[in-house]
């Protein structure tokens, strides 16, 4: 009776078996690929183990001896449980890394919002130094303004008491102008007068030296007029004096000091009866009719 030897298979079933897991561990990959967690250390701990799982694990003997128990399948238990435990820990990493994501976004909207009211704090901060700042600047503005009104208020005062000063001044010298024009005029006219009668005396005295004694009728009526203002006893000694030529040289020497000759006419009285010397003193009456003397006028009788 022959017996056939049983053919040795090189290459396990145990790997073709296996070729599913991949694809079945794919979607767990891509969702852990698309979670927001760093799950490098889940990676490590999900997919090691499939390579050191119990179908291809080292330390597994390899019982191939046997004819008898090389083509049974290996009970598939172990694997379904350790796919469970992972599908649980993906589920636990996925609510983890989803509270984590609320509470990275919490912790953003915080930082946004502590930006925006530390920006509006700034913000306005800044808008109230500016503020103040241009109140300030207003402030010394209107400062300078008010002290350049101020003094150029008290200028005006003072240049209008000082217009006032010089009007009044103007009008006090208008005044004086005016009083002495007046008194010019005045003195004009009696200049003018005395001037006239001293021609006329002067007139008659040379008539009287040019006739001689034959005239001292006239001469002596002539001598009573030059004495105007003159009482009637002055006017018979000046009538009675002119008898002779010595008597009329006598008649006229000075009525104050008796020494020199009158060339001095008085005013108003209009009396020719002091020298020169006397009318440079401060004489005030006349020594004739003893009447304030107001001017006094020198004649030159040669």
């Amino acid at each position: 009776m022959a017996v056939e030897a049983p053919h040795v298979n090189l290459f396990p079933s145990q790997p073709i078996t296996n070729r599913s897991f991949p694809n079945t561990n794919n979607g767990n990959y891509h969702t852990l690929i698309q979670s927001d967690l760093p799950l490098a250390g889940a990676i490590a701990e999900t997919f090691l183990p499939m390579y050191q799982s119990s179908f291809c694990d080292a330390k597994a003997p390899v019982k191939a001896d046997s004819g008898l128990t090389y083509n049974i399948p290996v009970p598939r238990k172990r694997s379904r449980d350790w796919m469970n435990n992972q599908q649980s820990v993906f589920d636990v990493s996925s609510l983890f890394g989803e509270e984590l994501s609320l509470q990275m976004q919490q912790q953003q909207l915080e930082i946004d919002r502590f930006v925006a009211e530390n920006t509006e704090k700034v913000r306005l901060e800044v808008q109230e130094r500016r503020k103040r700042q241009s109140r300030m600047l207003m402030n010394a503005i209107h400062q300078g303004i008010a002290k350049k009104l101020k003094e150029k208020d008290e200028e005006i005062q003072r240049i209008g008491k000082l217009n006032w000063l010089l009007q009044e001044r103007v009008r006090t010298l208008s005044v004086e102008n005016q009083i002495w024009r007046e008194l010019a005029q005045t003195n004009e006219a009696t200049a003018n007068s005395l001037r006239t009668n001293l021609e006329q005396v002067l007139a008659h005295v040379t008539e009287d030296r040019q006739c001689g004694g034959g005239g001292d009728a006239g001469a002596a009526e002539e001598e009573a007029e030059s004495c105007c203002g003159s009482n009637g006893e002055e006017r018979g000694e000046c009538c009675g004096e002119r008898g002779n030529e010595g008597e009329k040289s006598e008649n006229r020497k000075c009525r104050k000091c008796g020494v020199g000759e009158s060339c001095v006419l008085l005013l108003p009285c209009r009396h020719l009866c002091i020298c020169t010397a006397c009318g440079s003193t401060t004489l005030t009456t006349c020594p004739v009719c003893n009447s304030v003397i107001n001017a006094s006028i020198h004649v030159n009788m040669s």
